[in-house]
């Protein structure tokens, strides 16, 4: 496998294990005023969370070259992720919280990866979030804080690395008054920009664990750890 689709795996696992787990929540009041106030939140409204289904969009684009993916996310508490692509067609994303696969039909190519190995993110779910907010500098994104936007109010926030590392540099997250993060916006080192958007949440949904297994098909290429390589 090349290094740069090495480094779009990377990419794209770390925003979903990451992010789609933040989104969810329930209604509250805009009663706090400070950045770390808004990080409690966001982290109290993924504790409260089960399971949920949810549709992505996610878009990047480096030096005009621009690919868009989508499709339907599944989780289960306390670390069960399953993604499944409509466009790429077919491919996948499995973790059950130890390993993560992901699979691409187009190549053939099973990318497993074992999270217990000290990568950016440590199971990705709720210690990836709590992970998140300890490996960047956090901050409002301006004065105005919660703003509108597209007849929505946000709170915005910016978040830097502490240390200079793979992944994303610099990133941006959109809250929303039921403290969703809704919206990601991410610059990695080599210049390449990812936005992801989540919509249709519903929590109304019972998933079973036998629902998140993945068995590799029997000819695919199996490629291990992929990510600490890059590391």
């Amino acid at each position: 496998m090349s290094i740069a689709k090495k480094k779009n795996f990377i990419i794209l696992v770390i925003v979903l294990l990451i992010f789609v787990p933040c989104i969810m929540g329930y209604p509250y009041k805009f009663d706090f005023i400070t950045v770390n106030d808004i990080v409690k939140q966001i982290k109290k409204a993924f504790s409260d969370v089960d399971s949920y289904q949810a549709s992505f969009v996610m878009i990047s684009d480096r030096i005009g070259k621009r690919q868009t993916q989508s499709g339907t996310i599944w989780y289960k508490s306390p670390h069960y992720l399953r993604v499944d692509f409509d466009s790429p067609y077919g491919q996948r994303i499995v973790s059950d919280g130890k390993q993560v696969w992901i699979y691409i039909p187009s190549l053939n190519i099973v990318a497993e990866q074992d999270l217990n190995s000290g990568t950016l993110f440590s199971v990705g779910t709720g210690p990836g979030l709590n992970r998140l907010f300890s490996k960047y500098h956090y901050r409002f994104d301006g004065k105005e804080q919660p703003r509108e936007e597209s007849n929505n109010r946000y709170y915005v926030l910016f978040l830097k690395q502490k240390e200079t590392r793979s992944g994303f540099r610099t990133l941006k997250l959109w809250v929303n008054e039921q403290y969703f993060i809704t919206k990601a916006y991410g610059e990695t080192a080599s210049g390449k920009n990812i936005t992801l958007e989540i919509k249709n949440v519903t929590t109304k949904i019972d998933v079973k664990k036998g629902f998140f297994k993945f068995d590799p098909p029997s000819n695919a290429r199996i490629i291990k750890n992929p990510m600490l390589a890059e590391e």
